[in-house]
């Protein structure tokens, strides 16, 4: 049986993206947990200042680790921990990489957009989604024109965003929803037709390069341009279930059967409110029950923010840049995360980063001890002193016996910090 502070352990790391442990002692149970990591009334962080480019042939794809320090950062000392983890599922969901895309900046305004929305409305999201110019320019809606349709984009948008396979859609659908996309570009600097009257680096529809043609779509038929293409995808009960059901894997950590993705998908697709959808989720019983509990394989990036959080002085992912160099270089814990595949802002493919059984394999698990690069000198002694206690900073209270003797074993604060790290129960979340 999960114990109750165990418990409550679980309802942070899933509402959050790391273990909190200097606001575990506060919570006395988990209805005040979820309360805690639920609640949205402290001020978002200010912004990160980045220039705007001046050109596109010159970018330095390395000066994203400028934008990956300042979340991981958000992700490690935000109070606001529903919308960390949200704006996390919504970047793998929509899944965006700066190798293809090449422009920081662009990357970095696309995570402003999904933080905008991460805890607001999905509709509102996915049309802000669809017009970004970072995503315009990944699955290559600048190329989408009348009479050279392109159908990355149509086809992503149904089967990964919105309806996902076996939701209802065919190989015409895709076609037709790409037209209803096409004529969008992104105003990049420096080209030969640079419009003045629009702001550099966003996206603006050109209507010669529309195909403005009937189109029928999912069996609504009509002059149909991007928005009236979403709202023909977002009238699908599929859509609601499929989103649902993923927010609900990522949260629950098991796959919800069919009636309850049916009744929490519909009462999404109402008005597609996210937050709400959440409060639904974590209010089933399944949340916080015993089978839940460590259910899913903890992400790296996870696993980097729980390390930051639980050693203090420990360090954030994007620190240590070099900023002398032509291309600024990720810190070596940028490289850890790189080597493991877990970098933000470059997800594998537009699936979206790993998950499940594939987190576990050698190569992961060799590499998280790249991750202890964070902690840069021996932790203090006090925090290493008694077992239960460090396990504990590590937002971990049901912990088996095997794995309490070999950290009591060993004397050195250092290793101690390293063998909870990566131990079987840390694994998991």
């Amino acid at each position: 049986m999960v114990s109750e502070r165990e418990k409550v352990a679980h309802v942070v790391r899933r509402l959050s993206m790391g273990v909190h442990p200097d606001r575990l002692d506060a919570l006395a149970d988990t209805d005040a947990a979820i309360a805690a990591a639920l609640d949205l009334t402290a001020p978002p962080a200010p912004p990160l200042e980045l220039p705007v480019p001046t050109d596109y042939r010159n970018q330095r794809t390395g000066e994203i680790a400028t934008a990956i320090g300042w979340w991981a950062g958000q992700m490690a000392t935000s109070s606001r921990l529903v919308e960390e983890r949200l704006v996390w599922f919504w970047h793998d969901h929509f899944a965006t990489s700066i190798v293809k895309v090449r422009v920081p900046y662009l990357m970095y305004q696309q995570q402003l957009t999904i933080r905008e929305h991460a805890t607001g409305n999905f509709a509102d999201l996915l049309r802000a989604i669809s017009r970004d110019p970072a995503m315009l320019f990944y699955l290559d809606g600048i190329t989408n024109q009348a009479q050279q349709v392109n159908e990355n984009f149509g086809r992503e948008c149904m089967e990964l965003f919105t309806l996902g396979i076996g939701g209802g859609y065919t190989q015409e659908d895709v076609v037709e929803a790409s037209r209803a996309f096409s004529g969008w570009i992104v105003n990049v600097p420096g080209r030969r037709f640079t419009r003045d009257d629009v702001p550099l680096w966003s996206a603006y529809f050109v209507p010669r390069r529309h195909d403005a043609g009937e189109k029928t779509l999912l069996g609504t038929t009509g002059n149909l341009d991007m928005d009236g293409a979403l709202d023909v995808i977002l009238g699908q009960p599929a859509t609601g279930r499929f989103v649902a059901s993923k927010l609900y894997r990522e949260l629950v950590g098991v796959e919800p059967d069919d009636r309850t993705a049916a009744r929490l998908g519909d009462a999404f697709a109402s008005n597609y409110a996210i937050l709400p959808l959440v409060e639904a989720i974590v209010g089933e019983a399944a949340f916080t029950d015993d089978t839940a509990v460590r259910a899913k394989a903890r992400t790296p990036v996870e696993k980097l923010v729980g390390l930051v959080q639980a050693v203090p002085g420990a360090g954030a992912a994007g620190e240590g840049a070099d900023r002398g160099r032509r291309n600024r270089q990720l810190s070596p814990l940028g490289q850890a995360l790189r080597t493991m595949g877990y970098i933000p802002f470059v997800p594998p493919n537009v699936g979206g980063f790993p998950a499940g059984e594939s987190l576990l394999g050698p190569h992961q698990l060799v590499h998280t001890f790249d991750l202890l690069a964070a902690v840069p000198t021996a932790p203090d002694a006090a925090l290493t002193d008694d077992v239960d206690t460090l396990f504990a900073r590590f937002g971990l209270f049901d912990v088996s016996d095997r794995s309490r003797d070999v950290v009591a074993g060993e004397r050195d604060p250092g290793r101690r910090v390293a063998l909870v790290f990566t131990s079987p129960e840390f694994a998991a979340i």
